[in-house]
């Protein structure tokens, strides 16, 4: 017996030190990364089914006073903000408070339609998979409310081109005012509304037959929740992902929730004022990859036939392949023949998380920087990098 222990033992402390040497060999390589590049902070994560197995931060939180970027920083990660819309939808659909097939106009105050197509039904399906033929038209560009102005820091720019460019979109964000989730919806998607749009609000294809991208179809599923469950949309994702998750530093700024070891974030290398979303449910929250990392192994677990935040039947519709390699969405999550997951970018961050469908391990990166000279590839290389130690798993 005592001969078993001891192997035992042995096989338990060789499999640590195995471990500890490949999270040693990642942290080498990402701080080599992290030196060397543009970019001014991020944090990774690796999870399985059990929790995380590395985590890790780079960089700084704020350059300007040297804090650094830790597993605990949190940051807006943009549109892997769906996943969780992705769950909530799910959720609702278990209370039996919508379906996925219903019509959206059954539950919306008002109409939507495309005009080009005037008798067919827009399902909640079609907006999960980007297939409603709704279209993120130039008034999406409100969306972005800032605290404070936008410095003109384009001045600094040599490029001209550029200069007049971001110069644009700054103008514009300064600009832009908070208002309800419905009534930017409506502005945009009901017939003799302010900002009503037919060539850029809609698609000249059927609604379920094309796959094109869409927040506003996202942002219409979510207020869709709040119209069927009675719920601010930010309070059913507290109640039935964050609360039980203990995503303690996880949330939207201003409705209900204060985020701790917050980043800043850099556009252009430039350090941006906060910002809400009008549209928040698309994008903007706020989360560290310790966070999440919970979320994604949660997930991980249901895929692999767990009941827990939902049924094993629910994540097996939600994580569902798409019917064609040209849809590539389950119900918000990016689906392929390799991986399940979301990625996301915006003003001043980029982020990916997703998971290996074959042995479940999840890769979680989130970057406080966007659109520096060769920002993109950088952060390729920053996720490829805890991507060999998963896929040898």
């Amino acid at each position: 017996m005592k001969k078993v222990i001891i192997l035992f033992l042995i096989l338990a402390i060789s499999i640590s030190i195995k471990a500890q040497s490949t999270n040693d060999s990642i942290t080498i390589e990402l701080t080599k990364l992290s030196k060397n590049s543009n970019l001014v902070g991020f944090g990774v994560a690796i999870v399985n089914k059990d929790g995380i197995v590395y985590a890790k931060g780079f960089g700084y939180a704020h350059k300007e006073t040297k804090k650094p970027y830790t597993i605990h920083t949190a940051q807006p990660i943009a549109s892997i903000s769906k996943t969780l819309l992705s769950v909530a939808l799910m959720k609702a659909q278990e209370m039996g408070k919508l379906r996925l097939d219903d019509n959206i106009n059954n539950y919306l105050p008002f109409k939507i339609y495309n005009p080009n197509f005037p008798n067919e039904n827009i399902t909640i399906q079609q907006l999960a998979n980007h297939t409603s033929s709704i279209l993120d038209g130039d008034s999406y560009d409100r969306t972005y409310v800032f605290e404070n102005k936008i410095p003109s820091f384009y001045t600094n720019f040599s490029d001209k081109d550029l200069k007049v460019e971001v110069k644009k979109w700054i103008e514009l964000f300064n600009t832009n005012k908070i208002m309800p989730l419905g009534e930017f919806i409506k502005k945009q998607y009901v017939k003799d509304q302010t900002w009503y749009n037919k060539e850029q609000n809609f698609s000249n294809k059927h609604p379920g037959n094309t796959y094109k991208y869409s927040n506003m179809g996202a942002n219409i599923a979510a207020y869709i929740i709040e119209q069927t469950t009675g719920e601010n949309y930010a309070e059913f994702v507290k109640e039935h992902i964050l609360h039980p998750l203990q995503m303690n530093n996880t949330g939207w700024r201003g409705k209900n929730y204060e985020p701790k070891n917050v980043s800043s974030l850099y556009w252009y290398g430039y350090p941006m004022p906060d910002a809400d979303l009008i549209t928040y449910p698309d994008g903007n929250l706020i989360s560290n990859v310790i966070d999440y990392g919970k979320f994604l192994s949660t997930m991980i677990r249901g895929y692999k036939g767990e009941d827990n935040l939902l049924t094993a039947e629910s994540y097996k519709e939600m994580m569902k392949d798409p019917v064609s390699s040209d849809f590539r969405k389950g119900v918000f999550w990016t689906v392929d023949s390799e991986k399940i997951g979301h990625s996301g970018n915006d003003l001043g961050l980029l982020s990916h998380a997703y998971f290996l469908r074959e042995n479940g391990i999840g890769i979680i990166v989130f970057v406080n920087t966007s659109d520096t000279e060769n920002g993109a590839t950088e952060v390729r290389d920053i996720y490829r990098t805890p991507l060999k130690y998963a896929e040898k798993q």
